[in-house]
């Protein structure tokens, strides 16, 4: 995984201030970051605007549920500002695809990072709209 300013540095200037901010539950600001709080500020940061929902329950079953009240649509692979869902340690969590190989998430443990897409199993990707 790539986990640090200097492993990625030359990948995402665009978001390397983000790159180690902790995770906060409901979080969307640089003082901490849920999934879905990271995503809606690199979408931002990229020139795109998602809808901010909050979501009480995460669970991998009610993704397709979700994925309308937003203004995405579903893709077949992989591509540039889009979104990733997949599911991580059993629940639902999102991505905001830096380019077709990496993309950028917070998690609870570890915070704001980057990584290769397909290390967390994937479930769909969205344009956004």
């Amino acid at each position: 995984m790539l986990n640090n300013k200097n492993d990625c540095k030359d990948m995402e200037t665009d978001f390397s201030d983000m790159i180690g901010v902790p995770y906060r539950d409901g979080g969307r600001d640089l003082s901490g970051f849920d999934c879905y709080g990271a995503v809606i500020e690199a979408a931002k940061r990229r020139g795109k605007t998602l809808r901010d929902v909050r979501y009480k329950n995460h669970a991998p079953e009610l993704a397709d549920e979700n994925a309308p009240t937003l203004n995405v649509e579903k893709i077949n692979a992989p591509e540039k500002d889009a979104l990733i869902e997949m599911i991580f340690n059993g629940e639902l969590h999102i991505g905001f695809c830096i380019d077709e190989k990496t993309f950028l998430h917070a998690t609870k443990n570890q915070g704001v990072r980057i990584s290769r897409i397909g290390v967390i199993p994937v479930k769909n990707f969205y344009r956004i709209k």
